[in-house]
């Protein structure tokens, strides 16, 4: 059994990153990314804590509150400072917060050997102001911390030159490194280990959220605590909801269920759906769904290759639903405009980036390029049927082209 408890991307990734987004911001430039804090969720509870990706992807800390500062002082290495500010020890907040982390183990995951603790942020960032250097920050970021820290910014003379770095940000997340195909592929092998427990569990008449308690537990065993998403459970006709949010129903003998789920690894995500006779054997209709769905699937894979795009492949994959759909008397033949017409069983999009979020940043117009991780999920919903799915894998583009990365269903 794989157990991701504690598992990292090595401290020479943050290294590299930060040093290419050196590279890129001019001098007398200070770059300001902000950790966050998890929203309230009630009046003593907070949602889970997911520190901001950008903030995330240039130093690895996974803390409340914490401020990561670049600051460019001329185009030398030796002439960039690094700083990271978190909540100091406190063992007697401690008691009620869990242990934070001391400043040597923030230093092993981020490499960052200057650890500041918060209460001297303020300062440092009013004293930074009073100074000439131009700010820097991701504009996506609308967390209280950012837009308050906009505020003094926009107070002070520097508003003027302030650099939204979010695009060079997306254009260096979009290319994965081998350590986080490796993080990703871990993540892959949690989620599938978790299915394989979960399929031989299945009986009809058991309820949607027993399905949900199965595969959320058999990931947190492995490590995987906080999942790319809340897994997804729906079993008949309500399977004909894309993000089904209320899995309560008893799934019934013949009917489908589908799971979409994803355990992180590392902080990065996996996304995989399967499509389960409840009963253990498909009928007729749900054969013939599914095997048009992995034909979908294996014409995205063929155009999933260097220098295709997103449009391409949505094009050519619905094509080829629109001809299975043709032969199932869903589309009739006569139909002039079938790419239109697929359009009433054909409800999203055939793939979408992954990595540290499962709907990963990325330009949806940029051409693919090595390195990219995929999320291939072509789904065809028959409202006519009462019913829908869709069977979605994890791929990585090489120059050769699209390889999987989990194993697709059968």
């Amino acid at each position: 059994m794989i157990d991701v408890t504690g598992y990292r991307i090595p401290q020479s990734e943050y290294l590299k990153r930060r040093a290419s987004l050196f590279t890129k911001i001019e001098e007398g430039t200070a770059v300001v990314l902000f950790a966050g804090k998890a929203p309230v969720a009630s009046l003593d509870e907070a949602y889970p804590f997911l520190a901001n990706r950008t903030f995330f992807y240039f130093c690895g800390i996974e803390q409340e509150n914490s401020v990561l500062l670049l600051i460019k002082r001329g185009n030398a290495p030796e002439d960039w400072e690094e700083r990271l500010y978190i909540f100091p020890r406190e063992p007697e907040k401690e008691k009620w917060t869990g242990r934070r982390l001391a400043t040597e183990e923030a230093e092993e995951i981020s490499g960052i050997s200057d650890i500041r603790t918060l209460d001297l942020l303020d300062k440092e960032l009013d004293d930074l102001l009073g100074e000439s250097f131009n700010i820097a920050w991701d504009e996506t970021d609308i967390s209280p911390a950012r837009a308050a820290f906009g505020k003094k910014v926009a107070e002070s003379d520097r508003f003027d030159s302030v650099t939204d770095i979010s695009g060079f940000v997306t254009m260096l997340r979009v290319v994965k490194s081998p350590a986080e195909v490796d993080a990703i592929t871990k993540a892959i092998q949690v989620t599938e280990e978790a299915l394989a427990v979960l399929e031989q569990s299945l009986y009809p008449g058991m309820r949607e959220c027993e399905v949900f308690a199965i595969q959320e537990a058999e990931m947190i065993k492995r490590g995987s605590l906080f999942q790319s998403f809340s897994t997804i459970t729906a079993g008949g006709k309500n399977t004909l909801c894309l993000h089904y949010p209320t899995p309560t129903e008893r799934i019934e003998d013949g009917d489908m269920i589908q799971i979409d789920t994803g355990a992180r690894a590392g902080g990065y995500c996996s996304d995989i759906s399967r499509a389960y006779a409840v009963n253990g054997k498909r009928n007729e209709r749900q054969q013939a769904l599914f095997e048009l769905i992995c034909e979908c699937k294996k014409t995205a894979l063929a155009t999933i290759k260097p220098g295709s795009t997103i449009a391409k492949v949505n094009e050519e994959t619905k094509k080829t639903a629109a001809a299975g759909l043709r032969d199932l008397g869903l589309i009739p033949h006569s139909e002039k405009n079938p790419l239109e017409a697929v359009k009433k069983y054909y409800w999203h999009n055939t793939l979408h980036h992954m990595g540290l979020d499962v709907h990963d940043v990325c330009d949806r117009e940029m051409v693919f390029v090595p390195g990219m991780v995929f999320a291939v999920e072509p789904g065809i919903y028959i409202p006519e049927w009462g019913f829908g799915f869709r069977v979605e894998d994890d791929v990585l583009l090489s120059q050769e082209g699209a390889r999987y990365l989990s194993h697709p269903q059968s």
